[in-house]
This record gives C-alpha cells, sequence and structure tokens, in this order.
C-alpha cells in the first residue's frame, strides 16, 4: 500500500498548510418557474497545498518515488491529514469503528472537560483488564501522538495502547480527580498496514474519557472533533505530474505539493 510520506522531523508537513474543501450544488429549474436544489456528494473535493522549504534530498527523493508509484495524478495512496484527527466518532465510542472487550461498559454524554456532554464513561466491572481501541488506515511505523483527556473519582493507572498487527506499545497513565490530558507518542518497528490507539482498564475501575485523537507527528495539536469523516484519505491523489523541485543549497531544498481527493 502507498502512503504519502513523513519527514525526519515526524510530520507530514512544514507550515503553511492550506487546504479547502469544493462542493456543488446542482439546480433544475422547472416549467412552472419553481427551482430544485440539491447537493451533489459525489463532487466535495478536498485538496491541500503543502509548503515546504528546508528539504533533504532523502526527503525530495521519498516524495518523488511516490509521484513515480503513483504515475502522476494517475493512481491513488492515502494521505493522513496533518491538520486533522486520525480518529472517527471521537465522541461516540458506541460506534462500531470502535472495538471494546466484551465485559467493558462503555457509556456517551458524560460531562466533559469543556462544560459539554462529550465525555464517555467506562465501567470495568470484570475480574480482567478490558480494552476498547480503534484502529486506522494509517502504516504501523509513522511517528504517532495519541492523546486523549481522563478522569476518575478514584483515583487509578490505566494504559494507553499503540498496536498493529504484529507489535504494540503502551504507556502507563495517572488518572486523577480532574481531567488531564495525558499522551503517548512514538512508533513501531513493525511494517503492517493500520494502526490502532485506545486504553487498557484494570478491573474494578469506573472512569470517563474524553478527545481521543491520533495525529502524525510527535506532540498533540489542540483537539479536532470528528464524527464518520476522519483524517485519513485512502485515495489521494497529487494534483500534478510531475514537481518543480528548488535547490537552494546541498541538501536543502523547496518545493510546493498539490494534493486531492473526493470525500466520497
Amino acid at each position: 500500500m502507498l502512503y504519502y510520506p513523513q519527514l525526519t522531523s515526524g510530520s507530514v508537513c512544514q507550515y503553511p498548510v492550506l487546504r479547502s474543501t469544493t462542493t456543488r450544488t446542482v439546480a433544475n429549474q422547472l416549467a412552472s418557474g419553481d427551482t430544485i436544489r440539491m447537493s451533489d456528494l459525489a463532487a466535495e473535493m478536498a485538496r491541500w497545498q503543502l509548503h515546504y522549504a528546508g528539504l533533504t534530498d532523502a526527503e525530495v527523493s521519498s516524495i518523488n518515488e511516490l509521484l513515480a508509484a503513483t504515475e502522476g495524478r494517475l493512481n491513488t495512496f492515502t494521505f493522513l491529514d496533518p491538520i486533522d484527527n486520525l480518529l472517527a466518532w471521537t465522541e461516540d465510542w458506541t460506534n462500531s469503528v470502535w472495538t471494546a472487550d466484551p465485559l467493558l461498559e462503555v457509556s456517551i454524554g458524560a460531562a466533559d472537560p469543556h462544560e459539554g456532554t462529550g465525555a464517555i464513561q467506562l465501567t470495568n466491572a470484570a475480574q480482567a483488564t478490558q480494552q476498547v481501541s480503534q484502529t486506522v488506515a494509517g502504516p504501523s511505523w509513522f511517528q504517532y501522538c495519541y492523546s486523549i483527556y481522563l478522569r476518575s473519582d478514584s483515583p487509578c493507572t490505566v494504559q494507553l495502547l499503540l498496536s498493529a498487527t504484529s507489535q504494540q506499545s503502551t504507556s502507563a497513565a495517572a488518572v486523577v480527580s480532574t481531567w488531564t490530558r495525558t499522551t503517548l507518542a512514538g512508533s513501531l518497528s513493525s511494517q503492517d498496514d493500520g494502526v490502532s490507539v485506545g486504553l487498557i482498564i484494570p478491573p474494578g475501575v469506573r472512569m470517563f474519557a474524553f478527545g481521543p485523537q491520533l495525529e502524525a507527528q510527535k506532540a498533540p495539536g489542540p483537539y479536532k472533533t470528528n464524527t464518520v469523516q476522519a483524517g485519513v484519505y485512502p485515495a489521494t491523489r497529487f494534483d500534478v505530474d510531475s514537481l518543480s523541485i528548488t535547490a537552494a543549497a546541498i541538501d536543502q531544498s523547496s518545493c510546493v505539493v498539490n494534493l486531492v481527493t473526493h470525500l466520497i
């Protein structure tokens, strides 16, 4: 599977990043003079303009290799949006994108740290640890940062999980009575398609979670809520057939990359 590459910094992009969304409305004028308008969902597109400076020769090569593999605009690849949350249904863990162990009780609509009701109540009444996680279609070897707000009326310790088919990484997180954002950052050495993040909850724990976020970078950005559309785009294309690369010095190049994808 083809993926848009990360830079050696552990990020997909540099700033500025420009993203635009294009929609279309179809209008039919009837003989009576009335007009019927409907949105054309199949025409919705997202575009990114990525500006790069100071790229190493290896970074330029990785972008050019993907461009050659896709034959320019012809074929698609998976793009992890650097300004979005890679997780879907972030405030509804009862949705099928989340996988919870059978003895873990998951309830939505709890009070969150932003004075809303987007938090999740998690209760493990079992005699063994229980897990809840979501899998996204990203490469396991990328640098990721998984962040989440946690709270519990009774202090406890849970495990943050980053895993793939053949490897997993965990980090202990102390959960206290006030909302605290905790993170798990790193990469896996496995070469798997797909990466999962979630929580491992010990027996007898009742706790609250809010704002799960996965980003393809080393540190967390501001929380972004998502429903059906997450920041993973598996049918992205280059919007050009060749790149214009400007070399400012040895191992120092700049370019602009334009990408496009259909949202349906």
